[in-house]
């Protein structure tokens, strides 16, 4: 069994769901990106997780780098970042680290499950991340009202609900028995 795990966040996804990491009038995508990096570089503080983050390179991509102990992964055209992801997971399920892939794409989450990868929601992560970070009385409600996820459709809630009622194929190192 590892010991270790390598949460895969899909970086554009993850800063578009929150207020709080959204570019806007006084926060350019640069500023988004650096944001996110040290929410993820602080959160690992001393476990044994460790994450890479990856972003679209098509307009605004840079070198593959490590900042902050959070390994930063761009797509390079034609590549997509969800391109990325799909071979990362691929190439690391099955490995010595246990895998979960952050995400509000369905495809995405789709086939990192698929894999064998665990999958977590990005708002339910955000959430759990970002939490109330010390706001109080007025402060907080504010903040808590501006952090509400976007609604997910009707299919979409479905097909979330779908992918996570699959169980998942138990495989031989996890020491049962293939269904029949």
């Amino acid at each position: 069994m590892s010991e270790t795990r390598l949460i895969v966040v899909d970086g554009y996804n993850l800063i578009l769901r929150s207020p709080r990491l959204r570019p806007g009038p006084n926060r350019t995508l640069r500023d988004s990106r650096g944001m996110l990096v040290n929410l993820l570089a602080w959160m690992m503080g001393a476990n044994d997780a460790r994450f890479i983050v990856v972003f679209d390179g098509a307009e605004d991509g840079g070198p593959d780098e490590t900042v902050n102990r959070v390994e930063i992964m761009w797509s390079r055209p034609p590549d997509k970042a969800d391109d990325v992801i799909r071979r990362l997971v691929e190439k690391k399920v099955g490995g010595d680290e246990e895998i979960t892939v952050v995400t509000a794409d369905i495809e995405v989450a789709r086939h990192a499950r698929g894999e064998g990868a665990d999958v977590s929601l990005a708002d339910l992560f955000l959430a759990s991340a970002l939490g109330d970070l010390g706001l109080e009385g007025d402060d907080a409600a504010a903040a808590e009202a501006a952090d509400k996820p976007v609604s997910l459709s009707k299919k979409e809630l479905e097909e979330w609900a779908e992918l996570f009622s699959r169980r998942r194929t138990p495989s031989p190192e996890d020491g049962a028995e293939p269904e029949n």
